[in-house]
């Protein structure tokens, strides 16, 4: 009878780490405290758009359906649920829901590493930066307005 133990768990498939949830809320709380609260959610910010341009490595150089292409990078994150409502050159507008960023930090708190991560997918795959405005619509529900820089 053949062993059943892969030898493959464990072996490094790509460049992504899984880590618990509250690694986000530990890193919110060391850059807030440490830095202060402005600077602490820029490079909150700066964070997440590093992990949204590793998303979308997979992706650039095709810039044809914005709004599937940020699904699938998306998809990856495992951040919530997005639903892009307007996929322009001009403007990216997405709603995500069941937001992981607010129930670890807060409601009260704007979430800076999931606008982040969304303009860093964006940056990934359009290869230029965007900027981006948050409204709360719900507990765990906000709108993103991306636009070009």
């Amino acid at each position: 009878m053949e062993d059943f133990y892969d030898s493959d768990i464990g072996a490094q498939t790509a460049d992504i780490l899984v880590l618990p949830s509250s690694f986000l809320k530990t890193l919110w709380k060391e850059l807030t405290e440490g830095l202060g609260l402005i600077k602490g959610q820029e490079a909150f910010f700066r964070c997440g758009e590093t992990v949204g341009e590793s998303l979308a490595a997979n992706y650039s150089g095709d810039t044809g359906q914005i709004d599937a292409l940020l699904n699938r990078a998306w998809a990856e994150a495992g951040l919530g649920l997005l639903f892009v409502l307007e996929a322009t050159p001009e403007r990216v507008v997405c709603k995500v829901e069941s937001l992981l960023e607010v129930n670890v930090i807060g409601i009260s708190e704007p979430c800076n590493f999931t606008s982040g991560c969304i303009a860093g997918v964006l940056k990934g795959i359009m290869q230029h930066p965007y900027s981006v405005e948050e409204d709360s619509v719900g507990e765990d529900v906000r709108i993103f307005i991306f636009k070009p820089v």
